[in-house]
């Protein structure tokens, strides 16, 4: 599990360090003292799991965490700070735990076993999407302002989760789902689609090429609309093997 930690005091700083430490397969990847630094390191150090403070001297560490999630990256977000009154808004924006100081060893703990579990239900989920099957296809119903619209898999380029909602996007426009981007990488990764990123799902036969970017991920570029799609590190390396280069 990859930490980075975003607090302006030092000892507190310090003092978190040394409690992550003493946990089994945790690896802390960075660390800032303000929500610039954050905003400039998270990004590439892709960690799984960011402690955030509220209070920061730039800004709020809830700014940190929508800034994160409109661009896409959805790390798991631990609030640990002395503000108690911001516990509402911080799980508006998808945190798993709001951690108050002075706090122990074992708050820290109960909230990575919070992540751990989160993470687990991701990966072991069955099938549970309802979807409409007819001679052989099936069609998943999305919203498009009043209307219900049911999408065929081959006429998705790729899928995007994007703070609570997850995005469609076909050749003709964006559609809503209510469902979760891991239930529907359930059902269309035998179509073809690949996870490239903790928020992108793709659809293999609509990319028309892949370029390296910056620590050997890719950029991709698809066929018939314009917008293109950075891959994790770790997408990219799973790709890269899934395709055998």
């Amino acid at each position: 599990m990859r930490v980075f930690i975003v607090e302006d005091e030092y000892l507190a700083r310090e003092r978190l360090k040394r409690f992550l430490q003493k946990i089994p397969d945790v690896e802390i990847v960075g660390e800032a003292e303000n929500k610039t630094q954050a905003l400039e390191k998270i990004p590439s150090l892709e960690p799984d799991v960011v402690f955030l403070d509220v209070k920061l001297p730039d800004g709020t560490g809830l700014e940190v965490a929508k800034s994160l999630l409109e661009s896409g990256i959805n790390p798991y977000i631990i609030f640990a700070t002395a503000y108690g009154e911001y516990a509402l808004e911080a799980f508006k924006v998808n945190s798993v735990d709001y951690i108050l100081k002075p706090y122990e060893q074992k708050d820290v703990e109960n909230a990575l076993n919070k992540v751990k579990n989160l993470e687990n239900k991701r990966i072991n989920t069955t099938n549970t999407i309802k979807f409409l099957e007819t001679n052989q296809e099936f069609f998943i119903p999305v919203k498009h302002l009043s209307k219900l619209i049911l999408l065929k898999p081959q006429d998705i380029y790729y899928v995007k989760a994007e703070l609570s909602e997850t995005i469609i996007r076909t050749k003709d426009g964006e559609y809503f789902s209510n469902k979760k981007l891991y239930e529907l990488e359930t059902i269309l990764k035998p179509k073809g689609f690949f996870r490239v990123h903790k928020s992108y799902l793709v659809n293999l036969g609509k990319i028309k090429e892949m370029k390296v970017a910056e620590q050997s991920k890719f950029v991709i570029y698809f066929d018939g609309i314009n917008d293109t799609v950075k891959t994790s590190r770790d997408g990219a390396k799973a790709l890269r093997d899934y395709l055998g280069v």
